[in-house]
């Protein structure tokens, strides 16, 4: 969001001194030095008028106005912005997201009632223009807690298609502040709302996401993919997963985590906030778990046929916590990291055929 105008006082020009006596002929220089004063006035009124690096988005502000009121000059009335939405005309997010406040089942039927399907690609394109603030504020936080509620209404209200529109939209909500979403969900929804939306959200992570660093875990996937990232809920992350034992730790810059052994599987996440768990590693021996399309118990051949567009490195070894994990029963190693990334995934060998997978997030550098 662009910087905050505020009521804007009238210019006022330079004061003049008193009166003096001036002769009719100035000369060439006081002539030049009245057009110079003329031009300073004109451009001085033209530049209170006007401010070329206003945008649509920034609304009058007042000193202490709470960020909830910015969005209260909305009309809530989706039909009242629909016709400039047709149009290709601008709304702002302040006037189109508190009409997700008052959406109901029938909401999206109607607008297919009045609009037939003209209304799809507009909508989706506004709301995804104002689903993030963009500032990192104090003030425009609490403003995106509520963009973060608008969009999670909207979400209450809808099923089917109308979700799915509305997922990569709260996704990106997501992605711009885990810690920020979830205080958002605890602070303005009711506990079984607030339970549905971190569903939802999860589902989203798991599901819809192309990032190479994801572990299908076989039959206990439920059809997602366990990626290194932030989730809205616990392990087990919505898979089928059993959990057989839990050890918490704290991380050194990074604060609590815990480390949860499944069957074949670890995971390690942290804690950062309430409500938010990051996960950074994920190793297992469970043959069917797979990265990439290459799983536990493949030929080294698949390795090669599944990753020939990314550069693998070979290890003769592993790092110490890794070593400890997986122990020795493995010859060597293949290792992917992303450019100048952080997350890595590894493939370890033993006879030609995986034996092991691990992804995992050096945080502060990459491990491989």
């Amino acid at each position: 969001m662009g910087g905050k105008t505020g009521k804007m006082a009238p210019c006022q020009p330079s004061q003049v001194p008193g009166k003096r006596h001036t002769s009719l002929s100035l000369g060439r220089g006081g002539m030049i030095f009245i057009l110079l004063f003329l031009l300073f006035i004109t451009l001085a009124v033209v530049g209170c008028a006007s401010d070329p690096f206003r945008v649509q988005e920034d609304p009058p502000q007042a000193e202490g106005l709470d960020p909830g009121d910015l969005f209260a000059r909305s009309r809530g009335d989706i039909h009242h912005y629909m016709p400039d939405l047709l149009a290709g005309k601008d709304v702002s997010g302040y006037d189109l997201l508190p009409c997700l406040e008052n959406f109901t089942p029938s909401t999206w039927a109607d607008l297919d009632d009045n609009y037939g399907r003209e209304w799809w690609n507009p909508l989706w394109t506004a709301l995804r223009a104002s689903a993030v603030g963009g500032e990192r504020t104090p003030c425009d936080y609490e403003e995106q807690a509520w963009r973060n509620y608008y969009l999670g209404r909207a979400f209450l209200a809808a099923d089917g298609a109308y979700s799915q529109g509305i997922m990569d939209i709260v996704l990106l909500q997501w992605d711009y502040d885990p810690a920020l979403y979830s205080s958002s969900l605890v602070k303005y929804f009711p506990a079984e709302e607030e339970t549905t939306l971190r569903q939802f959200l999860t589902y989203g992570l798991i599901f819809f996401n192309d990032d190479v660093f994801g572990l299908y875990p076989g039959d206990a996937s439920t059809g997602g993919t366990l990626y290194l990232g932030s989730y809205p809920i616990d392990f087990p992350f919505s898979f089928d997963l059993v959990e057989k034992s839990r050890e918490d730790f704290r991380a050194e810059s990074f604060g609590p985590g815990t480390i949860v052994e499944s069957e074949g599987l670890e995971v390690n996440y942290l804690q950062p906030s309430e409500g938010v768990y990051t996960v950074i590693t994920i190793r297992t021996v469970q043959k069917g778990y797979s990265i990439g399309g290459v799983a536990i118990g493949d030929p080294e051949a698949i390795l090669w046929e599944q990753w020939q567009d990314k550069p693998l490195r070979k290890l003769d070894s592993l790092s110490y916590d890794d070593e400890f994990w997986f122990g020795d029963q493995y010859d060597y190693a293949y290792s992917y990291t992303q450019g100048e990334g952080t997350k890595s995934a590894v493939f370890l060998m033993k006879d030609g055929i995986i034996c092991g997978l691990e992804l995992i997030d050096g945080l502060d550098g990459a491990i491989y």
